[in-house]
């Protein structure tokens, strides 16, 4: 006997598979900071990597202080960081720069004591042309 499946079950059965697919890209990506120290008189670009994307929430219609409500985020799981040392920079105060790598990322809260939950504040990532 042949089983016939009815097409709202099988549209609703290929939406939900694609919102579990597609429900949240919240994953590592390349980016790149630029370093510009005045007193070494060169700018540095490094490469690493942050958590970007989004996530899948809901927008509660009845908010109340009994249930309260936290949004997840794109955020970092790991991280690690690196130093690296600023090329012709001696005798110019501090010639170290560590920042962060992120190793892995998951949907979540943002942790606020640690992490600028907003936009991405690196600045630009080219060096200015002098």
């Amino acid at each position: 006997k042949r089983v016939e499946m009815c097409p709202a079950l099988f549209l609703l059965i290929l939406l939900s598979c694609t919102i579990c697919h597609y429900g949240h890209s919240c994953s590592l990506e390349n980016i790149t900071i630029a370093l510009d120290k005045d007193s070494c008189g060169n700018c540095l670009t490094i490469n690493t990597t942050a958590c970007a994307g989004f996530c899948f929430t809901q927008d509660p219609v009845y908010k109340s202080s009994l249930a309260p409500f936290s949004q997840q985020t794109c955020t970092i799981k790991e991280v690690t960081y690196e130093t690296i040392q600023l090329p012709n920079c001696t005798g110019h105060g501090d010639t170290v720069y560590t920042f962060p790598v992120a190793l892995s990322c998951e949907c979540g809260l943002c942790h606020t004591d640690s992490t600028d939950c907003g936009s991405p504040t690196f600045g630009s990532t080219d060096c200015p042309t002098k």
